[in-house]
């Protein structure tokens, strides 16, 4: 979770069109899949990393927090809000303490919890689990949100660490639904604000397709799927 994180897409409420909401909804159920024994136990090692991770991060103890990392002196670090990853400890160390001497946040709380884990080689794993945070940056008003992250541990000592990090946010009309759904608009003005989202980010999402796409389309008109 960065320190000064302005996450836009928390204010982003409306109505998805229709294809794409089916489209989600049939790809990304919420089933209960089967864990095997060694996941599990692996999963509930991660949990126990993300308890004492989140203390030490809602505390700012950035020192901390950066000696649960794989001592490499490579990391790699995605952020939702950086157009580009972050690779080095330079650059993590940069992130976490983007103006030195200056406090950025007046508090920070984050949840982690939805962890599953697997092994890579015994001693290296990929995890995926969702944050919740609520945050107040100095001068502005609290906000919160979520977001789901995908984590590469490498046990050194015995101890999991962390050596590569990525928030995968859901894309803006799917974050929208979701956040129309858990705080609907209940006045007039609200709805209209909603309105003005989902035909703000229609417009955008149209305005993006590739030139070329229609002859692309075209050419695979007669194209079936195989399985």
């Amino acid at each position: 979770m960065p320190v000064y994180k302005i996450r836009l897409l928390v204010f982003f409420t409306g109505f998805l069109l229709a294809p794409i909401q089916v489209m989600a909804d049939y790809h990304y159920q919420n089933t209960e899949d089967a864990i095997v024994a060694d996941e599990e136990k692996l999963a509930g090692e991660i949990s126990a990393f993300l308890v004492d991770y989140a203390e030490v991060y809602n505390n700012q103890n950035y020192r901390a927090l950066k000696s649960m990392w794989y001592d490499d002196g490579n990391p790699i670090y995605m952020a939702e809000e950086v157009p580009f990853p972050l690779y080095g400890k330079q650059r993590l160390d940069n992130y976490l303490n983007p103006v030195p001497g200056k406090k950025i946040l007046e508090g920070i709380d984050n949840r982690y919890s939805e962890v599953r884990a697997k092994y890579l080689t015994p001693d290296i794993a990929v995890a995926t689990y969702r944050i919740d945070y609520d945050l107040k940056l100095v001068g502005r008003a609290p906000m919160g949100g979520w977001d789901r992250i995908m984590a590469v541990f490498r046990k050194a000592d015995g101890e999991w660490k962390l050596t590569a990090y990525a928030e995968a946010p859901m894309g803006p009309m799917t974050m929208a639904r979701k956040q129309m759904k858990a705080i609907p608009a209940q006045t007039d003005a609200e709805k209209a604000a909603y309105e003005t989202t989902t035909e703000t980010l229609k417009m955008l999402s149209e305005a993006q397709v590739s030139e070329g796409f229609d002859e692309f389309l075209a050419e695979r008109k007669d194209l079936e799927p195989t399985h």
